[in-house]
């Protein structure tokens, strides 16, 4: 037998197509498992089961996803590759944040697109030696969307995290979602579980079982047809076929369906579209269970709610949120250089009974002392806190502390207002009532941006330093997850602490990030001129 014969399936050979036989197949998933994290893969092929689905699926519209580690970012960029020999062919790769996009999607890519394509990494652009592209683009600014590629045809979508941005987004590149070439449209979005009242899972509804809050087994994968007739997303006609729709969507249809259309080999079923949804699971994700042993551990040591819709993919949340940051987010910062500039500064988080008392010493935006003090005595707080910024060199001018409930008793003590400590009261006012609920959602969000653009760094030796038993590296993996924003709201608005509390397993609060939280204080109320309204002994430093 030749090694023809070997690689090609008999079957359709004898009939002059080249099909990959399933031995094939199975000998170059095998050795893809056998590459080395960080290594490029030279097998382009998508692994059985759920990367593979995605790829057959021939729906117009994939959500993808519902659990984590199944696989799905290398399931979008494998499934638009189908007709890269296309000279004309394009494909836009979409998400929120243009950072997440760069290090996310657009550096998975190049594990499998950088031994056939040329890349152009300030443009994050593919180019594919046919001529067709593949391009990676943010979002960040949503009202821009219709703007920006109203009349644009993109035969390939692919969006990344879609839960991150309003329904309207969406809608509006599905309408770009076109072309010209004779070829099947196609778009492909990934998401996690969210909660009952956001967009997308009203759109996935028929999917989901109501009272588990699980994919129905029997239908994952199932295609289903629709014809949207409103501006609300639950302004749907649904069906199990394109006549079926259009029965009941049949006045709206013929009124703006055009007769010339025909001779072009359209029929009013062209006006509606296709969609499934396919659950992602991370057992048959094999390439990163070996690369990354411990993920599933780590999923199961956030809290209990956060676990149990993670890993069994429950699309149930009582808040309707949205996670503001990643692993990989953190990890930007457990990996970056020292942010200093020679401004010291403190933060204390206070907590007498149960959770941590914790106060955290920066140079510039960089941690580089801390101590959490359990079940402390409001006699022998002030000495502790005394001690910690003596150590440090200090002043108090230079120290935010959290006067919410508990927190009343270190005004007198820390010399609250000009020459003294800063009290932080998250219920306070922003410094812009139009964009931010309160100045804690606003502190939120300054630092989960600065983040992910890798403004802030950690001490190795403090970072590895255990607290009560836990380091402080594995503090901040537990308490990710409660930094959230609430969807379907018009200002910038964060999840209140006993929602925090409960995707902590209501055990505790969400003690080391409320620091970080804190310290963004110095920076959002920090005065252009005299006689702005904020931290006045500022000017100071």
């Amino acid at each position: 037998m030749s090694t023809l014969e070997q690689v090609y399936d008999p079957v359709f050979a004898a009939h002059g197509m080249r099909v990959y036989s399933r031995e094939y197949v199975a000998k170059v998933r095998a050795e893809n498992e056998k590459i080395r994290k960080g290594d490029i893969s030279y097998n382009i092929c998508p692994q059985s089961g759920f990367q593979e689905r995605v790829c057959a699926s021939d729906a117009g519209i994939l959500i993808i996803g519902g659990r984590r580690g199944g696989g799905k970012t290398m399931a979008m960029l494998l499934a638009v590759m189908r007709f890269i020999e296309n000279p004309n062919y394009t494909v836009h790769a979409f998400r929120k944040e243009e950072n997440d996009l760069r290090r996310g999607t657009f550096q998975s890519s190049k594990k499998i697109y950088s031994q056939i394509a040329r890349i152009t990494e300030s443009s994050m652009m593919w180019t594919f030696p046919s001529g067709a592209g593949v391009k990676f683009e943010h979002l960040h600014d949503e009202d821009q969307v219709d703007r920006r590629f109203r009349g644009v045809e993109i035969p390939a979508i692919i969006i990344d995290e879609l839960p991150q941005m309003k329904s309207e987004t969406f809608f509006t590149l599905l309408a770009a979602n076109r072309n010209t070439l004779g070829i099947p449209n196609k778009l492909i979005a990934s998401c996690n579980p969210v909660g009952e009242s956001h967009w997308l899972y009203k759109l996935l509804s028929w999917w989901i079982n109501p009272d588990t809050g699980k994919i129905i087994r029997e239908r994952d994968g199932h295609k289903r047809y629709f014809y949207k007739y409103g501006e609300d997303v639950t302004e749907i006609y649904w069906g199990n076929s394109p006549e079926e729709v259009y029965q009941q969507a049949a006045a709206k249809i013929d009124k703006i369906w055009d007769k010339r259309l025909e001779v072009m080999g359209l029929s009013k079923h062209s006006l509606i579209n296709s969609i499934t949804f396919i659950e992602g699971n991370y057992y048959e994700n094999r390439i990163f269970i070996k690369e990354d042993p411990q993920y599933l551990a780590r999923l199961a040591g956030r809290g209990e709610s956060e676990t149990e819709k993670d890993i069994q993919g429950i699309w149930k949340d009582e808040d309707d949120s949205v996670s503001l940051v990643s692993i990989a987010d953190l990890q930007t910062m457990f990996d970056a250089p020292e942010q200093r500039d020679g401004n010291l500064r403190a933060v204390i988080d206070v907590a007498l009974k149960r959770d941590g008392f914790v106060i955290g010493a920066f140079d510039g935006n960089h941690l580089f002392d801390m101590e959490i003090y359990k079940t402390v005595g409001s006699m022998s707080v002030v000495n502790l806190v005394n001690k910690f910024l003596e150590r440090n060199h200090i002043p108090l001018r230079n120290v935010a502390f959290d006067s919410d409930g508990i927190g009343q008793y270190l005004k007198e003590p820390l010399k609250e207002g000009v020459g003294g400590a800063f009290a932080f009261n998250g219920n306070s006012s922003s410094t812009d009532s139009n964009v931010w609920y309160n100045l804690k959602s606003e502190c939120v969000e300054k630092f989960v941006m600065g983040l992910k653009e890798g403004k802030f760094s950690i001490a190795p030796e403090l970072l590895n330093r255990k607290f009560h038993g836990a380091t402080l590296r594995t503090y901040l993996e537990e308490e990710r997850p409660v930094l959230r924003r609430k969807m379907n709201v018009n200002k910038y608005q964060v999840i209140p602490k006993d929602e925090m509390k409960k995707i902590l397993g209501g055990k505790r609060s969400p003690d080391v990030i409320d620091m970080f939280i804190m310290f963004q204080v110095f920076d959002v109320l920090k005065p252009v001129k005299k006689g702005v309204r904020g931290l006045q002994f500022l000017m100071n430093f």
